[in-house]
């Protein structure tokens, strides 16, 4: 371009430069670009996205006791294969899955205990109560049994009279296992027995085995009127045990999507008839919901697993259904399984029942925790946990022993303590990380 040009084109530049910034009013700020989209200037500017917030994920006794009032009070009694099991089972499942867990239902057969009539009725002397409330106990033998009531003690083979051979053996609850007193009953002849509570109120019981003789359970105060009864002159029963039907029962299983169980909490959400099971077992049921939630939220899922048993009350048959379930390369991918029954009620001590290397890893985990807490035995108490025990997979179960009202229809959440229920959730999760951190 010739020099001439250029000296124009330089000068149109200068005072091109010079108006603007006359009109700028002296201003430094940039003019703004031209924008190439006219429709973009529309477009309102989005916002910044509020930071997510926070959310306490610290186990909470409160929140825990209020899952508990939901199955013992608004739900109630659960025996397994009734529509209150379902309920709850419907209950539970829509909580775990609310936190993120693939969740599904396991059926299994049970006898329908709960469904079975029970009587003991007095035929004479005359004027006595005709009937009294009476339970059966699980695996009795059906049928109806006339004869003379026998007072026989706890049921001891010392303790029975020969005057028992062909009649009712009235037995005190206590000491021996409802199956050995029932067991002793029939060496000596009885053709029935009816067991009293050594405590206020009514009880379930169940036999290991299925016996030959009609069995059932009264409160205290009815078998003490008739240990009074007897001790006055000759009282004649008759005790009816009404023939099992059977039921479906169910599990509740949850599982971090994606993964394989490498831990697995539970504890069972069935009740007695008689019980709203508030701590037995709504207090272990509530907590493992707490356990599973805690670890949801706080992105610590991992391969723990959680799953709720029915059917405990009538012999851990949900826990076997579970274990029978499980392929051999489950089973040995499980490092440990922690059980949590009766979680929520006593002033007595934390007891750690089970596979000696679990209750050492707990018994550490406790005293880390400063939670107070002792190795017991597993004669102590029967519970899920032996399911596994018996399957060879390591399990412990956290318990609280003391509970007078156990089984009882006072078994309701106002007797249950929050900071119980979350000395328990706090356990169990610590408990959990101790496999998630290369303790296993």
């Amino acid at each position: 371009m010739p020099g001439r040009a250029w000296r124009l084109l330089a000068a149109l530049f200068v005072s091109l430069s010079l108006f603007v910034a006359a009109c700028g009013g002296g201003s430094s700020t940039p003019v703004a670009p031209t924008v190439a989209d006219p429709t973009a200037a529309l477009e309102p500017t989005p916002s910044p996205s509020p930071a997510p917030a926070v959310r306490d994920v610290r186990p909470d006794g409160e929140r825990i006791l209020g899952y508990v009032r939901k199955l013992a009070d608004e739900i109630g009694p659960r025996p397994a294969g009734t529509p209150a099991e379902r309920q709850a089972v419907d209950y539970l499942v829509g909580l775990l899955r609310s936190f993120g867990y693939d969740v599904s239902i396991q059926d299994f057969t049970v006898t329908n205990e709960s469904g079975r009539e029970a009587k003991v009725e007095l035929t004479s002397p005359a004027g006595g109560p005709p009937s009294l409330t009476a339970l059966p106990l699980a695996r009795s033998a059906s049928g109806s049994v006339s004869g003379r009531l026998v007072p026989s003690g706890l049921g001891r083979p010392s303790e029975f009279p020969a005057s028992v051979s062909g009649n009712i053996a009235l037995i005190e609850r206590g000491e021996l296992t409802f199956q050995e007193k029932v067991i002793n009953a029939m060496g000596a002849g009885a053709r029935g027995v009816i067991i009293f509570n050594n405590q206020p109120g009514t009880f379930l019981g169940s036999l290991s085995q299925e016996s030959r003789i009609p069995a059932a359970s009264i409160s205290q105060e009815d078998g003490q009127s008739l240990l009074r009864a007897a001790g006055s002159g000759a009282v004649e029963a008759r005790v009816t045990i009404g023939p099992a039907g059977t039921a479906v029962a169910h599990n509740v299983i949850a599982k971090p999507p994606g993964k394989d169980c490498e831990t697995v909490t539970g504890g069972h959400f069935d009740s007695v008839p008689q019980a709203p099971g508030a701590s037995d077992n709504a207090t272990g049921t509530a907590t493992v919901i707490e356990v599973a939630g805690v670890l949801a939220q706080s992105g610590q899922m991992g391969a723990h697993c959680f799953v709720l048993w029915g059917a405990e009350e009538i012999g851990l048959v949900g826990s076997a259904a579970y274990v029978a379930s499980l392929r051999p390369e489950q089973r040995a991918r499980l490092k440990a399984v922690l059980n949590l029954d009766m979680v929520g009620v006593g002033n007595d001590t934390w007891l750690l029942i089970g596979s000696p290397d679990l209750q050492a890893r707990g018994q550490t985990i406790a005293d880390q925790l400063g939670i107070g807490a002792r190795r017991g035995s597993l004669t102590n108490a029967s519970s899920d946990h032996a399911s596994f025990i018996s399957a060879g997979i390591p399990a412990l179960m956290l318990h609280r022993w003391e509970d007078p009202l156990l089984h009882t229809p006072q078994d309701v959440s106002s007797r249950v303590q929050p900071r119980l229920l979350e000395e328990a959730a706090r356990f169990s999760i610590a408990f959990l990380q101790s496999f998630a951190a290369g303790g296993g």
